[in-house]
């Protein structure tokens, strides 16, 4: 991936971390970039996402997202997104998790990125005491819950021609047979291949692709019936039963 993404640098004095409290929307990014910095992105309102390689991935509110050195991505802010970045000079970086990863926001975790947030972070070094708080926010997320908000894309075309039809318009009611025929394939044949290209069936897959839809058109101040009929569900309280199980909160009380 370095030598497709030339690793770009976020920090260019040495400091070991940069830290954007507030507005977060002048963060967005057009195109894939890899930085040597990793990345911290706590949203307390509103939702971001990231386009990666292999699929895209969201970030809601009361969600840390965490984007490891070297890992070309193209973040996305939706408007009115408040919170803290927080880049990490690669030393500085925890060692885990390898792979882009959001946890819950935790009482805890909000709390010590109030702290870091208030740093002066022209220091050439952390003094002993940030170090040990950077070092229990990073244990505060280990034992926070991953939440699965990557919607991975397969990599045949005719595949990917379907599911880019299906994020354009996550109403679309198309079955698994209306699929299989419109991609030339067996239904069966489509299973077996989407589910070894993302790893989810497809099924799992609109559903993923509904709720990251839902968060983004909630993030836009739109109400929940809106956003039900946006996305094909048959009933507003189905989508909330919906969105309840993918995020423990029901959309009102996300929006909160």
């Amino acid at each position: 991936m370095s030598g497709q993404y030339p690793l770009q640098r976020r920090i260019h004095d040495g400091r070991p971390l940069l830290v954007q409290t507030g507005s977060l929307s002048h963060n967005t990014e057009d195109s894939l970039r890899a930085h040597r910095e990793g990345q911290l992105w706590a949203v307390e309102q509103g939702v971001m996402s990231a386009e990666l390689d292999t699929g895209s991935w969201v970030v809601p509110a009361r969600r840390i997202g965490w984007i490891p050195p070297g890992v070309a991505h193209a973040a996305r802010v939706h408007e009115a997104t408040t919170g803290w970045m927080i880049y990490l000079r690669p030393d500085q970086s925890p060692l885990f998790p390898t792979v882009p990863t959001v946890f819950e926001m935790t009482h805890l975790s909000k709390a010590l990125l109030e702290r870091i947030g208030a740093w002066n972070t022209e220091r050439s070094e952390l003094t002993p005491e940030q170090d040990r708080l950077l070092e229990v926010l990073f244990d505060e997320l280990k034992n926070s819950k991953a939440t699965p908000l990557f919607l991975p894309m397969p990599s045949s075309p005719h595949l990917v021609g379907m599911t880019l039809t299906i994020v354009a318009d996550p109403s679309n009611k198309l079955t698994l047979d209306d699929w299989a025929r419109r991609v030339g394939m067996s239904k069966r044949g489509l299973t077996r291949h989407f589910r070894l290209e993302t790893g989810m069936s497809l099924v799992q897959w609109r559903i993923v692709a509904r709720m990251k839809r839902a968060l983004e058109l909630l993030a836009q101040g739109d109400n929940v019936g809106r956003v039900a009929l946006t996305l094909g569900y048959d009933s507003v309280s189905t989508f909330i039963s919906a969105f309840s199980a993918q995020f423990g909160e029901t959309p009102g009380a996300y929006t909160l």
